[in-house]
């Protein structure tokens, strides 16, 4: 099943650069914008009444919706939540890069796809969300697409693909995600799921061809602790890199190019031929090329300085997140990334 996700591209791109499938939902069918999210576990839309969070799905207006109850056989990783059988499924989500949390209930109901596609009795979440849980995002909910049994992606038999372009610009209508038959080109590396991320063997970084000087060591998952790894995460705008990895990359760029700003890593007119290629080198060759699109975006005071979209975990999450690396979308922009989760790969061919 393959879906254009810029069918509105005025809703399929926000700001922050978040991208999001428009699908109907319910009957009378309600349009939703949702996060398409590899760091997410569970499809959910915000329900009528929440005050963080933009939505008008109501389960109670829907002529095709079926509560989920704790009997449901699709509510056993839920259970402990459960009072009684009879019971509504609840769920409780928490996102680590932010303090939002989304408590509701999961139901059945249809969810239209496409003019000719209308999938019935799909289970996902009826979400009140506690806060906004995405800065500046004004989507409806998200999409998750870890290998979750509720997640899309596992409801559409864990094989999928996405294909994003040119993240700055909201009329490219060319990025594509593929459900059920994903695309899976290029070289394959392993991944790993684990509590609903999705973790990757990156073995260096090179800018020009040449090997920074960073102990792999420093990408490895520590099982004994949590905060540590490689994650790939289409939910993420941005790129979290480990201190040393990131000391070792701005240093890389800032001996090659002349930043107006240092310490941010802007540059004012900076153009595709003064930004060298950098490359994340996986496990068994495969690889994600960046260039300027996916190495810088336009500051917050001028669309003509562009700053480095690689950042460091930030103190307020370092508890969380401790010396992980998250490869965001905007380092996958460009690519056509694969996964199939029954193999446990992921698949990335530059396009």
């Amino acid at each position: 099943m393959i879906l254009n996700l810029n069918t509105v591209p005025a809703l399929a791109w926000t700001p922050l650069e978040f991208f999001s499938p428009v699908w109907e939902w319910g009957t009378p069918v309600k349009q939703q914008l949702l996060a398409m999210d590899t760091g997410s576990s569970v499809t959910w839309v915000t329900c009528i009444g929440s005050a963080f969070q933009a939505g008008d799905y109501s389960y109670l207006k829907s002529t095709t919706c079926t509560l989920v109850t704790c009997a449901d056989p699709g509510c056993v990783p839920y259970g402990t939540l459960c009072v009684h059988q009879a019971a509504e499924c609840p769920f409780t989500l928490k996102y680590f890069s932010s303090v939002a949390s989304v408590d509701g209930i999961f139901v059945k109901d249809t969810i239209t796809f496409s003019e000719n596609l209308s999938v019935p009795s799909m289970m996902f979440g009826c979400g009140f969300p506690k806060a906004p849980i995405k800065e500046d995002f004004s989507g409806t909910g998200v999409m998750g697409l870890t290998n979750h049994p509720l997640s899309m992606a596992s409801q559409f038999g864990s094989v999928f693909s996405y294909c994003i372009g040119n993240m700055h610009d909201p009329s490219y209508g060319f990025n594509t995600l593929i459900l059920n038959d994903g695309l899976l080109l290029g070289n394959s590396t392993p991944i790993l799921n684990i509590l609903s991320k999705i973790y990757v063997n990156l073995q260096s970084i090179t800018v020009r061809g040449e090997v920074l000087d960073i102990n792999p060591i420093i990408f490895d998952r520590d099982i004994t602790h949590g905060g540590s790894g490689t994650i790939m995460d289409s939910g993420s705008p941005k790129t979290l890199l480990a201190d040393v990895a990131y000391n070792a990359l701005r240093d890389k760029l800032k001996q090659i190019m002349a930043p107006v700003s240092a310490e941010a890593m802007c540059f004012y007119n900076l153009q595709p031929s003064q930004v060298p290629e950098v490359e994340f080198i996986f496990e068994q060759g495969a690889k994600l090329s960046l260039g300027m699109g996916a190495l810088f975006s336009p500051g917050e005071s001028s669309p003509r300085v562009q700053c480095f979209n690689g950042v460091k975990p930030t103190s307020g999450m370092s508890g969380v997140l401790g010396n992980v690396t998250l490869i965001g979308i905007n380092a996958q922009q460009f690519h056509n990334i694969g996964y199939d989760y029954n193999a446990g790969k992921m698949y990335i061919s530059m396009v």
